[in-house]
């Protein structure tokens, strides 16, 4: 029996599972965002969300954490999917290595800026891991997406460094990551100005990235 005040729920048609898998995984991201918390989620309040029964859920998601662990899956995978896309987009452009690369990390910085519920959720949320390594972990799409974009500006600009560019893509992912922590701290003027990211990450970059045999990328 449906709550009083409940809206029906329209079903969905034979092979469209995938749809229902996907807006319980919209519902539970929804709670998540506004809770930052596991213990705000329950499979229950994910079915009453979605307007389905309970053990509809279980269809899809084995617990709770299996859940929690697909939703972090997915935001990870859209962050990873924009940085790769403004890569590829800079290339298309005919763009330096060096381009190519800021404009990844540009991709970077305008996902957390322009969805900062979604950027907290992912690496602030409470909840017991299944797996403490990266290797595995969701987390891993962008360590990926970062080591090909490193990969890709160490081909062309310095080869012999290519055995560092996972070490290097897990240094600028902490790296930008705690720079945008911080930027949300900032006391006016810098509070909300993206310039002193942009600044920032101008300058990690350099300091980071080894150089061309004759001389530092143009900026």
């Amino acid at each position: 029996m449906e709550r009083q005040g409940q809206p029906q729920r329209v079903h969905n048609a034979r092979g469209e599972g995938d749809r229902l898998r996907q807006e319980i995984l919209d519902a539970a991201t929804r709670i998540l965002e506004e809770t930052g918390r596991e213990k705000a989620l329950s499979l229950r309040g994910v079915a009453r969300e979605v307007g389905i029964a309970a053990p509809s859920v279980y269809l899809h998601f084995k617990d709770k954490t299996d859940l929690v662990w697909a939703v972090l899956a997915d935001a990870y995978r859209a962050l990873a999917t924009a940085m790769h896309e403004a890569g590829a987009a800079a290339a298309a452009a005919d763009a330096d290595p060096w381009e190519r690369l800021r404009a990844t990390v540009a991709a970077y910085r305008r996902f957390a800026i322009d969805k900062p519920s979604r950027y907290r959720l992912m690496f602030s949320l409470e909840y017991e891991p299944k797996d403490r390594t990266i290797t595995g972990h969701p987390l891993d799409t962008v360590y990926q997406a970062w080591t090909d974009a490193v990969d890709t500006y160490l081909t062309v600009v310095s080869p012999h460094h290519r055995d560092e560019a996972d070490v290097l893509g897990i240094h600028l992912l902490t790296a930008l990551h705690g720079q945008l922590a911080l930027w949300r701290t900032l006391p006016h003027p810098f509070a909300g100005s993206e310039a002193i990211l942009i600044e920032l990450e101008e300058s990690l970059l350099r300091r980071l990235m080894p150089a061309p045999d004759a001389s530092r990328p143009a900026g």
